[in-house]
């Protein structure tokens, strides 16, 4: 009997673990949700980053948001799968992306590398330590972001 309640506790256990498996990589197959929660990220460090430099933060501040800047815009292309324009709108599941994003790709393309770029200096400014510098890149990141945002997010 106690052998049998163990066994069915495992089969148990295992099948929870199967369903959370299945779960996540059903969520994380899903590129709307998953692009919105970067892009919520990125806002979330573009405005850490934003009072550290209001309230006289340092670099050593700055660097992990910095840091997540960099790595999301590294995988920002992968989150814009064909297909996954639709459907429109600000609810959970729903997307801001425009239309251009398909039907222009190689502006994409370019806004994507010019936000790349930039969050690669500005995450070599944040190393670098002066305030000066991290300000102005800071300055520039956010312009190149603002620019795609215009371009290819609806309002």
């Amino acid at each position: 009997m106690k052998g049998r309640i163990t066994k069915l506790g495992a089969i148990a256990l295992a099948t929870a673990i199967g369903f959370a498996t299945v779960a996540t990589l059903v969520q994380a197959a899903d590129p709307i949700t998953e692009r919105r929660e970067a892009m919520k990220g990125n806002g979330a460090a573009m405005k850490a980053i934003n009072e550290a430099l209001k309230n006289g933060g340092s670099a050593a501040d700055l660097a992990p948001h910095a840091a997540k800047l960099n790595d999301t815009s590294m995988k920002v292309g992968t989150l814009f799968p064909a297909g996954s324009d639709q459907p429109q709108g600000k609810d959970p599941g729903q997307t801001m992306a425009k239309a251009e994003i398909w039907q222009k790709p190689d502006e994409f393309a370019a806004a994507l590398k010019k936000f790349q770029d930039e969050s690669a200096m500005f995450q070599t400014a944040v190393a670098g330590g002066d305030m000066g510098v991290i300000k102005a890149e800071f300055e520039k990141l956010g312009g190149v972001c603002g620019d795609c945002h215009k371009a290819f997010r609806a309002k």
